[in-house]
């Protein structure tokens, strides 16, 4: 009885070993690398032209990607722009529409809650970009970043 147990527990613990394994090997490790590259380009933009991070950067994937950061230039809050060679594309310094207000236009528009909106870089200026997943469609709508005004929609699916 005793070897019996003994045998069902090593299986056990081995399967278990596996399945971590498999775990870290195959989703964390990709995941982290992903994560710790954007903090690389977020630290190399912020240090080569010395602004002041201010905690939002996002990786923008649209017909290009852009890399899209929220930093202090001179003690004024600005959004810029890189594209993947890290070249400076724009700089917008201003005021920004408030998120929450794009939210609720969104929501009397299209009968849907978007919780997270995004700052992304789209036909050259700064949106807010959000998505919504149906069943068997993706709806992403752009609001300009300064006004909180409609730009488009695009329904995939």
């Amino acid at each position: 009885m005793k070897k019996q147990t003994f045998i069902i527990s090593v299986i056990v613990l081995v399967i278990i070993l596996a399945v971590v394994s498999f775990y870290m090997l195959f989703v964390h490790i990709p995941y982290y690398q992903y994560h710790h590259g954007l903090d690389e380009i977020r630290n190399e933009i912020c240090e080569t032209n010395q602004y002041e991070y201010d905690d939002y950067f996002s990786e923008y994937r649209g017909k290009e990607t852009y890399y899209i950061a929220r930093v202090k230039i001179s003690g004024v809050t600005s959004y810029v722009a890189y594209n993947k060679d890290l070249a400076l594309v724009d700089t917008y310094q201003g005021s920004v529409a408030d998120s929450k207000d794009v939210q609720q236009a969104i929501e009397q528009k299209y009968q849907i809650v978007i919780d997270d909106l995004e700052v992304g870089y789209e036909n050259e200026r700064f949106v807010y970009y959000g998505r919504y997943q149906e069943d068997e469609s993706l709806l992403y709508v752009y609001y300009d970043l300064m006004s909180g005004e409609f730009i488009k929609a695009v329904r995939l699916g």
